[in-house]
């Protein structure tokens, strides 16, 4: 086993977090950690805003029925969500008809024909529409307003409808708010005409959603809407039903912290696998849940039979069966290509390029792509063919060189369409550009092993569990693009009598080093090989380990290293401690 590093830079003993922040760019620390209102936009920057707005109260007041698009990712139901529970507070009469997509499709495609058909006057495209410009025309040329409330950089001048988005406004700076946000921002506008403030209950929502799409938070202003939707969902302050009930059965595995990472690794993939693999039914459940519906649902419960439950709680049990079912279809995908690459030698590529064919859950193709990307360090495509064009999803790694693998693809021309997160995005090409494609990879530099970009690297006698609490305790800041940072400690001595196999499935090994605890972790493949590969070499042996600083509140606030990954080797060396 061998990694390569890079080092980012010099931290230093008592100003870590300033010179982690510093190194990744960030310069003004303090409206970083402490962002205030100060920092958000006027809602009038926004093109077209002033528009929506007298439309939707035009609506309002004619008490118009409006079709409301709910898109399918936790983006798009919260901004749904956040459009339908402010109108319903400035009018709880106002009859809105919620279309939720059946499959993981975006945008009005699927509902354009029924909503032209019924007696809607106005309909409202949160989180999507910029780019169907067609059957927007076709719903205002049956008579209807069209209000879209998007953050998708799609070319929108042939779009008839009313756009309001932040990457078509050149006056608005923040090109990272997603599309909850841009709701958000557009019922600010609302609660100044109405003289109200309702915009601000659903702060919930923003942070959620923003989160869900991966917002970018080093923007100033989109990092205080996620902090003050995250203190509001900590607080409990008028409160979502549902995230509060998604979020309390997620508290263990969060470390009872509501952190920007917390809910990102695990709240939103609830929602998501939802999303992605759930009823029909169940997922118009969960809007609704998610409207903060009082709605009692029966649900068989294994080992109690029928059970009478709220609707959010229900869609919790729901969301929990599809994620389980999303984790086996994920795993078992990941091992039927693996199978494919090994037989095909793709491992050999820079780029993992992988065929999904049928037998891999359309659905699923990114979080797959992302079990590859991870399982062989280094970026991953996993597309379908379907004629003469191949289309799937892009998966980057952070452990090789090419630290936007979005921007890669887009430099080489090959691809007629890209669009999506850095390192995680859906693409497009023409098939007969396979073959310039794989050409290009034979070009480049093999990765025989994946390269770290490490903060600081210790010296097994260098480190002890303070440098680690300063770092660990901050764990609240990270997140989405700010990702959490690695260090690399050399020459940690260890023996096979304190080194255990731990867990039911055996995927953990730990040992101790001073009060410092190391713990190497699988999400469930059993890592006993692995632990006996080790005690073979010798009963003394050292480790070069990559990993992220953490404390165990369950054992005492232990100082703790997660590995990422490591290099070990016998030795006989006993090692000794110095401070600094």
């Amino acid at each position: 086993m061998s990694f390569k590093y890079d080092v980012l830079g010099k931290v230093r003993f008592g100003s870590e977090l300033e010179d982690i922040l510093k190194l990744k760019g960030i310069k003004d620390i303090d409206s970083f950690l402490n962002p205030t209102i100060k920092n958000t936009e006027s809602e009038l920057l926004f093109d077209n805003i002033e528009k929506a707005r007298d439309v939707f109260v035009k609506h309002i007041e004619n008490k118009s029925i409006i079709d409301l698009l709910v898109d399918c990712d936790v983006d798009g139901f919260t901004s749904a969500s956040n459009i339908y529970q402010y109108t319903k507070q400035i009018n709880p009469n106002i009859e809105i008809r919620c279309f939720v997509h059946k499959g993981k499709i975006h945008g009005l495609y699927e509902f354009a024909d029924v909503m032209c058909e019924d007696d809607s006057k106005l309909v409202i495209i949160p989180d999507a529409g910029s780019g169907d410009s067609k059957e927007c025309e076709k719903l205002i040329k049956s008579g209807k307003d069209v209000i879209i409330l998007d953050h998708h950089s799609i070319d929108a001048s042939n779009n008839p409808a009313i756009v309001v988005n932040n990457q078509l406004s050149n006056k608005v700076t923040d090109k990272a708010m997603t599309g909850v946000g841009i709701t958000y921002k557009f019922t600010k506008l609302l609660d100044k005409y109405y003289g109200v403030n309702y915009a601000d209950d659903y702060l919930d929502l923003v942070a959620l959603g923003m989160v869900g799409d991966r917002a970018d938070v080093v923007n100033l202003q989109t990092r205080y809407l996620i902090l003050k939707g995250l203190e509001q969902i900590r607080n409990k302050v008028n409160k979502n039903k549902l995230i509060s009930v998604l979020v309390d059965a997620q508290m263990y595995s969060m470390n009872n912290k509501i952190t920007i990472n917390g809910i990102g690794f695990y709240v939103c993939p609830l929602m998501n696998s939802m999303i992605r693999l759930g009823e029909y039914e169940d997922k118009c459940y969960m809007f609704e849940a998610l409207c903060n519906s009082d709605k009692m649902l029966d649900r068989k419960v294994r080992g109690k039979g029928v059970v009478n439950m709220t609707i959010q709680e229900y869609v919790l049990k729901a969301c929990q069966s599809s994620n389980r079912k999303q984790k086996k279809i994920t795993e078992d995908s990941a091992t039927a290509l693996s199978e494919e690459i090994k037989q095909f030698n793709l491992n050999k590529l820079p780029i993992l390029v992988c065929n999904a064919k049928d037998n891999v859950d359309s659905n699923s193709t990114g979080l797959i792509a992302n079990r590859l990307a991870d399982q062989y360090q280094r970026p991953c495509l996993l597309m379908r063919r379907k004629g003469d064009v191949c289309r799937g999803s892009g998966r980057g790694s952070d452990k090789c060189e090419i630290l936007n693998f979005n921007q890669w693809c887009k430099d080489t021309g090959l691809f007629n369409k890209v669009e999506g997160h850095p390192n995680a995005f859906g693409c497009e090409i023409y098939f007969e550009n396979t073959n310039k494609l794989f050409s290009l990879l034979s070009t480049m530099r093999k990765i025989d092993e994946p390269t770290y970009h490490v903060y600081n690297v210790y010296e097994a006698n260098q480190i002890h569990d303070q440098i680690i609490k300063n770092v660990a305790k901050w764990d609240g800041i990270w997140g989405n693009t700010v990702s959490e940072p690695i260090f690399l400690i050399k020459n940690v001595p260890c023996n096979k009598y304190s080194l255990y196999l731990l867990g039911a499935k055996q995927n953990k090994i730990e040992f101790a080093y001073h009060n410092i605890k190391f713990v190497k972790q699988t999400r469930g493949s059993s890592l006993a090989s692995l632990y006996k590969e080790i005690i073979s070499i010798g009963d003394n042996f050292e480790f070069d380990i990559v990993g992220r600083f953490s404390i165990d509140y369950k054992s005492g606030k232990v100082a703790q290293v997660i590995v990422e990954d490591w290099m070990f080797y016998k030795s006989e060396k006993v090692s000794g401690f110095t401070f600094g």
